[in-house]
């Protein structure tokens, strides 16, 4: 079983906590909480209580942006495989494709939209009145909240 130590700042331990489920990744998750990231899923996680407070199904998350007011969330991932059909190749032979994917969420991960990409996603950042603008290799482009 998987587990997070807290620390304070003399680096002894205080607490250590089990994780409810497999975590790949771990990210901030806002005051006394963790995101933690599954294969299938992201569990926003209360290190007080030591329960999951929400999950959302979402592809392997690598990296996570949130809002300047925190009540938004983008989450980013990579090297998903999907059916060709989402991604709008076409081609006489269903087969999957590699391709990103961003999920917006608000601090409860209520899912508002999910974007798929092709090309790999650089960065992304949200702005003073709550627009995501992210670049990929050739574009910089934005997300509302919404979708």
């Amino acid at each position: 079983m998987q587990s997070v130590e807290i620390r304070d700042l003399n680096n002894s331990l205080t607490k250590t906590i089990k994780l409810p489920t497999q975590t790949n990744e771990i990210f901030y998750g806002g005051t006394a909480s963790l995101l933690l990231s599954t294969p299938t899923s992201v569990v926003l996680f209360d290190i007080q209580q030591q329960k999951a407070l929400a999950e959302l199904a979402t592809p392997p998350v690598k990296y996570v942006v949130w809002s300047v007011d925190g009540n938004s969330v983008a989450l980013l991932s990579k090297h998903s495989k999907f059916p060709f059909w989402l991604v709008r190749i076409w081609r006489t032979t269903p087969d999957f494709r590699e391709i990103l994917a961003i999920t917006i969420a608000n601090k409860s991960l209520t899912q508002s939209s999910l974007i798929h990409e092709t090309i790999r996603i650089k960065s992304a950042a949200w702005d003073d009145s709550g627009v995501l603008v992210y670049t990929t290799l050739n574009h910089i482009k934005y997300a509302l909240f919404q979708g």
